[in-house]
């Protein structure tokens, strides 16, 4: 199994501190959601896997919806999409456009249910409001199933430094879940988390740029190897 992992593209983003270059920033960002795609046929991923905040917020032109969904759809896999804290599934959301419902290849994941996936099975753990004490990834049943077990989630990993927890997600979380990979959004360094192997199984993909002072190590797309991180052959 192969797929990307990618999250935060946090498209609609004013820039406005920018000034002119703020319309460069925000077409950049959708550029970005194209070379995703374009890895993922070049890597011949299984499926993409987008960990939430794809928007900038619930508010963002409805052309731009379309947009990041013809993006989406352009891959011939499956996309496999959660809401983020930065575009929660609420009445009126981003979520509601119709152009979901018609995109084949898109699937935005609205409940806490595992889905079948290539290989194995998909865990989502969709957002529904904007902050949160609660552990998104606590609903994840440990038992042991056939295949891969793949979680995507939306929240803050233990020692990540925040003034008050926010979708507060354990360091261990993928071994208690029994996960063999925790794909994760909404902090932007690219960051892996080792299990107990050594082998990095809860992961952040960064995003396309720096936002803020001490983001670190942006990246596009994280290409995961599930077949060497769940261990099988």
């Amino acid at each position: 199994m192969r797929f990307i992992h990618t999250a935060d593209w946090q498209i609609g983003m004013k820039a406005s501190a920018l000034g002119a270059a703020g319309a460069r920033v925000r077409e950049e960002r959708l550029a970005a959601g194209r070379r995703v795609v374009e890895v993922a046929g070049k890597h011949a991923v299984d499926f993409i896997l987008v960990a939430g905040d794809t928007f900038e917020d619930n508010a963002v032109d409805r052309v731009l919806v379309q947009k990041v969904v013809d993006i989406l759809n352009s891959f011939s896999g499956p996309v496999f999409v959660i809401p983020g804290n930065h575009d929660p599934l609420v009445p009126g959301s981003v979520w509601e456009h119709p152009a979901w419902k018609s995109a084949e290849n898109v699937h935005v994941l609205k409940d806490e249910a595992s889905v079948d996936v290539s290989g194995g099975v998909l865990f989502p753990c969709p957002v529904r409001e904007k902050h949160s004490g609660r552990n998104p990834t606590a609903w994840i049943p440990a038992e042991v199933t056939g295949g891969i077990r793949i979680g995507l989630a939306h929240g803050t990993v233990e020692g990540v430094r925040q003034d008050e927890p926010d979708y507060p997600i354990s360091r261990d979380a993928a071994q208690r879940a029994g996960l063999d990979y925790l794909a994760l959004g909404h902090w932007h360094s690219f960051t892996t988390y080792p299990g107990v192997d050594g082998t990095p199984h809860v992961a952040y993909s960064g995003t396309h740029e720096t936002t803020r002072f001490g983001e670190r190590e942006i990246m596009t797309a994280f290409v995961p190897d599930c077949v060497y991180l769940a261990g099988v052959n």
